[in-house]
């Protein structure tokens, strides 16, 4: 870790700009799709006759095109820069959830519409705004990103409660303009703050962010690291994301009220804004791979907790999963930097983020096949345990950062 600029110093100088990647985060694809998406499920349904599970696999062509656009993104944002992609994205992806307040066709169309939506706001996701945090923050630089994915964390607590209000009141269109103008709202400190574009991989001229160093995409894609982390948190996606899913039917099925099901679940969301600041703050001053490797046998034991107590623990283990979750994409955007530098952080991250949103998708699909076979949640949570054990130790194999530091010509 680079001993300047000085904590004190990075946060003065870009203060400003990490609160726009923080705002951006929260106003992006991942955050206002998939945490406002519930509330409109049963509005959908009502009016357009569809079920339950057609309105749901709305999210599965949404997470198709946030993964077969990532790397391609990552790309662009090497090549031009963070500020004209996000420039350009912003008002596509905008443009696009106010044409669904519109929508009135058929459902193959509907679910055409939400690929193409996260395919344009690829560009207002982690991706690129983990970018900029990465390139200016070096010795704060697990905090700084740790704060920045606050912004997510923020959505999935405050989105729901103020969408269902916006929808009982006004009903699913005006929900979908809502989205559309919160969509927008980080486009102008975009274009306030974050500064030019780049045109090589050897300067950069955005504010803020120092000259590039890193390894080459081959050498990245050809390590055991790189694989070890896309595998390892792959797993852990699945077992996070199969949880936030299915906590509510499975409280429900050991007996809960709807009410207090809602309110269990709803510490995910406390335990994914914690884990994003402590977690931030803890790889800035202990080896990353090793906090990881706590964090998600720690969550394990959340699930262990769910198994043997049932409801009892039912809080604890949704605010250890929560805690995993928050902690993942942090680690994500912190590891590919450290042991491959900025050069090709775009691209890099962007498919490590890709694989990531793969497990997302596949982990509640799993869960619920696992359900119908047995009749019950049990060996869905063994599952969910499992994939957090992998996690823990795949994070646990990974090398220093040091061993990477002369491939990148210089440490980032």
């Amino acid at each position: 870790m680079s001993d300047s600029p000085t904590l004190r110093t990075e946060f003065s100088n870009g203060w400003l700009l990490l609160l726009t990647a923080t705002l951006g985060c929260g106003m992006g694809a991942s955050s206002l799709i998939y945490y406002s998406f519930g509330v409109f499920v049963e509005p959908l349904q009502q009016h357009f006759q569809w079920s339950r599970g057609e309105v749901t696999s709305t999210l599965l062509y949404g997470s198709l095109g946030l993964v077969l656009i990532a790397p391609l993104l990552g790309w662009l944002i090497d090549r031009y820069g963070p500020r004209r992609v996000a420039l350009v994205a912003i008002p596509a992806f905008s443009a696009l959830l106010f044409t669904a307040s519109r929508f009135d066709a058929s459902l193959e169309l509907f679910y055409g519409l939400f690929f193409l939506t996260t395919l344009a706001g690829s560009g207002t996701t982690p991706i690129l705004y983990t970018r900029v945090v990465a390139g200016h923050f070096d010795a704060a630089r697990g905090i700084a990103l740790g704060i920045t994915l606050t912004g997510p964390g923020s959505a999935a607590i405050l989105l729901p409660p103020f969408m269902t209000g916006i929808i009982a009141d006004a009903g699913w269109r005006a929900g979908f303009e809502v989205l559309a103008w919160l969509a927008l709202t980080p486009w102008l400190l975009v274009l306030l703050v974050f500064g030019g574009s780049r045109s090589s991989p050897k300067r950069e001229t955005a504010a803020g962010l120092r000259p590039l160093s890193g390894v080459t995409r081959r050498q990245a894609l050809s390590s055991r690291p790189f694989w070890t982390i896309v595998l390892g948190f792959g797993a852990v996606s699945i077992g996070c994301s199969a949880t936030v899913v299915h906590l509510i039917p499975l409280l429900r099925d050991a007996g809960l009220a709807a009410a207090e099901a809602a309110s269990v679940a709803a510490i995910i969301g406390v335990g994914v804004v914690l884990g994003r600041l402590v977690i931030g703050w803890a790889i800035d001053h202990f080896f990353a791979p090793r906090v990881a490797t706590a964090i998600f046998l720690t969550a394990a034991f959340g699930c262990l907790l769910l198994i043997l107590g049932g409801t009892t623990h039912a809080r604890v283990a949704a605010l250890l999963i929560g805690f995993a979750l928050g902690a993942e994409v942090d680690l994500l955007a912190y590891l590919t930097s450290r042991y491959f530098g900025l050069r090709y952080y775009g691209f890099l991250y962007a498919v490590v983020y890709a694989f990531f949103w793969i497990g997302i998708a596949a982990g509640p699909a799993l869960a619920g096949k696992l359900y119908d076979a047995f009749g019950g949640y049990g060996p869905a949570l063994w599952m969910i345990t499992g994939s957090l054990v992998c996690g823990g130790i795949a994070a646990a194999t990974l090398p220093r950062f040091e061993s990477f530091a002369g491939l990148q010509g210089h440490s980032s």
